[in-house]
């Protein structure tokens, strides 16, 4: 049953002028929300819209089984009506909602498709200095997606067959609305609420500076291979603080007790050691949320795994250049899964001397990201049915970090953003990076679709540096496609480089240090040698992301009171760039592919330069 609630809150009052809203200031009410649950059975909801901090009204709805049967809940559908005539060409945002797959998508309200939605917010702009706002603070049982639809902002979720016994009643995602005169201020606030609401006060330092095995060598190495670079990085960079074990390590995926002897004959913890010895951070990856066929827990524990709807076991077959993969997923909802994970984890940590962990794949953790790789799944049995996959991976995140402790560092990669918030340090906030240009603008925008959550809710981590061109690789490089034989002129790797100056505070190199010509080298220290942000913003950010090639050009950052803005052309052809509101009187000409860093010597605040240059 649907239940049509009207509350009205002190918020910016609107004045209906040409079709547009006009923002004045006194009360407005959010006006006639609905809420639809799909069921087998009548599920009674209430809606609450309470004013918090920074002009925000909190939407908190309560959905509540008043019957004496279990009811299984299919999908939940909110609507929010906008009180504004709106237009096609009207400007959209839908927030980046996972590494690399959905950075931010700014479209015109007419030109929207089947991946016009977020898992994070929408943000309309009606005209310069007047934006709607919906986002989510919370992900704890169900995935909110945004979507513009019929006048309306609508939030729906898949109940992924959430159950509700009799008399019971549950919260569904905290939403919050807005309505704003300023995106910037706006973005900043929606990233202190989140905060907020996950109870997250302080992140973790995480000034890392190394080189990790990934990118260069993909899951092929050897304790080689890794003292070689580590030598190499000892020259160019003594105060390099961390090394990075990546995937390949262990004999199957999921049995994370195990090493592959035939790549790592000294076991994990020899390589530590040494590490260690030198007064690095030892680093290492895991697969999360899947394991493999072959895998000895999987012969042992079926049951740690999930099935079909047919009771058959989810597999997926990916055939890679050195190995087949049959994919399977963890069931978190089993106490058996987690204890196995908390164990593997504690051993890598207390045995081996683990303390950065980076654990990959976490998206697979997730129902529909399983399901889009697996076509005839159409549900999963899981040993708890009566709650959904959100819930599932949150009792994996909470069993990891447990195992972890406090003083480990916990960085999620491929993630889809939203669940892991209150649990990791560190996130990969754009998609793999390969040694080729057109990479560059794509992990730009991705990276920087996410600003307003770095320092706040986690540290932002753009990925490798990677530098290397055909002509600096031997034949152990990776056999991946995107990973070898590939050019890179200079002006290309500098903005990478200088990307990377700007962005996210662990720059780990992922080159082979030993055939890395000179100039390329030289690279790795510019980047290691500039001191990580405390506050990146993308000025253009109204003016990009409509496709994922549509990287930003002006980005500006803060390191204490050091002001930086960094101009990046991304296109072949040169650009002339108007500066002077950063205190520049001549424009600066770019050639194609080219970027600068400029320090600011005026006398103007952080805050004071992003508001006069931000494109409205």
């Amino acid at each position: 049953m649907t239940k049509k609630i009207k509350k009205t809150v002190t918020i910016l009052s609107i004045v209906f002028l040409n079709g547009l809203i006009s923002f004045a200031g006194t009360t407005q009410p959010w006006k006639d929300i609905k809420v639809d649950v799909n069921a087998n059975g009548t599920v009674s909801s209430t809606i609450n819209l309470k004013e918090i901090e920074n002009g925000f009204q909190r939407l908190t709805i309560s959905l509540s089984n008043n019957s004496d049967k279990p009811i299984t809940i299919q999908k939940i559908t909110v609507s929010i009506p906008i009180e504004a005539q709106l237009s096609d060409n009207l400007d959209v945002v839908f927030g980046a909602s996972c590494m690399g797959r959905t950075p931010l998508l700014n479209q015109k309200i007419g030109s929207q498709t089947n991946r016009s939605s977020s898992n994070m917010y929408e943000m309309l702009r009606l005209s310069d200095g007047q934006y709607l706002f919906a986002g989510a603070t919370s992900w704890r049982i169900f995935m909110p997606n945004f979507t513009l639809k019929q006048g309306a902002f609508e939030v729906w979720s898949d109940g992924e067959g959430k159950q509700l016994k009799p008399g019971q009643t549950i919260q569904y995602e905290q939403i919050v609305l807005r309505r704003a005169t300023n995106w910037l201020e706006l973005l900043d606030q929606f990233g202190t609420a989140i905060a907020a609401e996950n109870k997250i006060t302080k992140l973790k330092p995480a000034d890392f500076k190394g080189w990790a095995t990934w990118d260069y060598y993909g899951r092929v190495f050897t304790p080689k291979d890794i003292y070689g670079n580590m030598d190499q990085l000892n020259k160019l960079a003594p105060e390099a603080n961390m090394i990075q074990i990546d995937g390949g390590w262990w004999t199957e995926r999921g049995d994370y007790k195990s090493i592959n002897s035939g790549l790592l004959p000294g076991g994990i913890k020899d390589i530590v050691s040494r590490i260690k010895a030198e007064g690095k951070t030892p680093g290492i990856h895991f697969d999360g949320f899947r394991g493999d066929e072959a895998s000895e827990i999987y012969k042992a524990h079926p049951e740690y795994f999930l099935h079909d709807q047919d009771g058959k076991l989810v597999v997926e077959e990916n055939k890679k250049a050195d190995k087949v993969m049959r994919y399977i997923y963890f069931d978190y909802s089993h106490p058996g899964a987690r204890a196995h994970i908390a164990d593997c984890i504690k051993n890598m940590k207390d045995n081996w001397g683990i303390r950065y962990f980076k654990v990959d794949f976490m998206r697979y953790g997730l129902e529909n990201d399983t399901k889009l790789r697996n076509k005839h799944v159409k549900s999963f049995k899981a040993y708890d049915p009566t709650i959904t996959g959100v819930e599932r991976f949150r009792l994996g995140m909470k069993t990891m970090r447990e195992a972890m402790g406090d003083d480990i560092y916990f960085l999620g990669c491929s993630a889809v953003f939203g669940p892991t918030i209150g649990f990791v340090d560190g996130m990969r906030t754009g998609g793999d990076i390969n040694p080729i240009f057109q990479a560059f603008p794509e992990r730009c925008l991705g990276n920087l679709s996410n600003f307003y959550l770095s320092g706040k809710v986690f540290n932002g981590d753009a990925d490798y540096l990677v530098f290397r061109e055909a002509i600096d690789e031997d034949a152990t490089v990776s056999q991946e496609d995107t990973k070898h034989g590939h050019s890179m002129t200079m002006n290309e790797a500098q903005m990478w480089a200088d990307f990377n100056k700007l962005y996210g505070t662990a720059r780990l190199q992922s080159d082979n240090l030993m055939t890395l010509r000179p100039e390329r080298k030289a690279l790795v220290k510019e980047v290691f040698e500039f001191p990580a942000m405390e506050e990146t913003v993308p000025l253009d950010f109204w003016e990009h992301g409509t496709n994922k090639q549509d990287g930003f050009e002006l980005i500006i950052a803060r390191k204490d009171k050091d002001i930086y803005l960094g101009v990046f052309n991304w296109g072949d052809k040169p650009k002339e760039y108007e500066l002077k509101a950063f205190g520049k009187t001549s424009p600066l000409l770019l050639e194609g592919r080219h970027s600068q860093i400029i320090k600011y010597e005026g006398e103007k605040s952080f805050d004071e330069l992003c508001e006069n240059m931000k494109s409205l």
